[in-house]
């Protein structure tokens, strides 16, 4: 609500640039969504012992690096915050909620959590440094970054459908939109 919108979509509402995106994107948008509320309501619960906050927190972590592990495309033996690999929806979701404002506050639960992995509460890769989950062995599936796939759709919609002609006044039809 604070960021500034971007001169290319400042015509358009947020509701009708929405509005733009296929039906089964904007299921994706609305799973997003309502998964990283959920995921955040579980570790903002008040009322909760820090030792329960610090478990779900930690869960989280390995739920991240159980993501990052199936997605290893060459199968390095890096640790999990160094690899290389396509992020997928529900390390999306995941991460989203790690690094939430209101996960965030809780500073004392995830300093905690980095202590007992040894490592600095500074940054999601620092604490991803040192892993909490043992991978296995079997071969990942080929797999869409969402992330990538929503920036694309809006790198499209930002395009316009025209070209005007610097020639004769005509508009020409934008072929890399189209492709």
């Amino acid at each position: 609500m604070e960021v500034p919108q971007s001169p290319l979509i400042s015509e358009m509402s947020q509701d009708r640039l929405y509005r733009l995106f296929p039906p089964g994107l904007r299921s994706c948008l609305r799973a997003h969504h309502i998964l990283r509320k959920w995921l955040v309501s579980k570790i903002v619960a008040p009322r909760i012992g820090s030792q329960a906050r610090q478990a779900r927190m930690e869960l989280l972590l390995k739920a991240v690096e159980v993501c990052r592990d199936r997605s290893d495309f060459d199968h390095s033996q890096h640790p999990s915050a160094e690899r290389r690999c396509i992020r997928t929806f529900v390390e999306f979701i995941l991460t989203s909620a790690i690094l939430s404002p209101e996960s965030r506050v809780y500073s004392r639960a995830w300093n905690n959590v980095a202590n007992a992995r040894r490592t600095g509460s500074e940054s999601l890769v620092a604490m991803l440094a040192r892993p909490g989950y043992r991978p296995s062995s079997g071969l990942p599936d080929l797999i869409t970054d969402m992330g990538w796939t929503l920036e694309r759709m809006l790198e499209i919609f930002s395009l316009p459908d025209v070209l005007a002609s610097s020639m004769d006044g005509n508009s020409l039809v934008n072929f890399h939109k189209r492709r």
